[in-house]
């Protein structure tokens, strides 16, 4: 005899910063979620602890649980406080759907802190403004060792070296359990660009190609 069985609901997808930002266009609101929502968010952050590198996660009371509605899309927000200030696991619930389809990472803090441009190399550790990113990013074309960061706080940050194939770029959020680089290296130019838009909160940057990292756990 056979017993059918219920599919197992699929599991959910880590997005990208630009699918998150096409959440936002059109504005949210907020959104009284269920307790049951919101325990299903935070089982989602339980379960992701390993895979996105959450040290010491302790999961919050509901009432620390908030949701914002998306008024372009059919999908809730839900914010789960991680044990980083100012970091949520985001969890969003397409179509009225009772879990979670995809989820992310994010640093609200990072938001209203100055970014800072470090070069070792060079002896570089002064604000991440345009005019020092255009001065010191090409440099890197001649000092294979050479690598500088643009950290806007704590483990949220981008990177670039350069090499004789070009400028390479990498990005993570919150922790190494949400890192990428760029699909292929780029030019100088093209570097200062998707540094500027980075350091200054534009945007741009986040709908290049990027591809996961699977970094290993530290």
């Amino acid at each position: 005899m056979f017993f059918s069985r219920k599919p197992k609901p699929p599991s959910s997808r880590l997005i990208q910063i630009h699918e998150y930002i096409d959440l936002l266009h059109g504005g949210t609101e907020d959104h009284a979620a269920s307790d049951a929502v919101k325990q299903s968010a935070v089982a989602l952050a339980h379960s992701l602890r390993g895979p996105l590198q959450l040290k010491a996660w302790t999961a919050p009371a509901l009432a620390q649980v908030f949701a914002r509605r998306s008024q372009a899309h059919d999908a809730l927000l839900v914010h789960v406080p991680l044990d980083i200030r100012d970091c949520f696991l985001i969890a969003i619930f397409r179509n009225g759907a009772p879990t979670a389809q995809e989820h992310l990472l994010f640093d609200i803090g990072a938001e209203y802190q100055e970014p800072m441009l470090d070069c070792p190399e060079f002896g570089v550790a002064e604000p991440a403004n345009e005019v020092n990113i255009r001065h010191w990013i090409p440099l890197l074309q001649g000092e294979p060792t050479a690598f500088a960061v643009i950290e806007r706080r704590g483990g949220t940050y981008m990177q670039v070296f350069a090499d004789v194939e070009g400028f390479h770029l990498e990005h993570q959020l919150v922790t190494p359990g949400a890192h990428y680089r760029g699909a292929e290296p780029v030019s100088a130019e093209e570097a200062v660009g998707i540094l500027v838009s980075y350091a200054c909160e534009k945007y741009e940057w986040a709908c290049k190609p990027w591809e996961r990292l699977e970094l290993p756990a530290t």
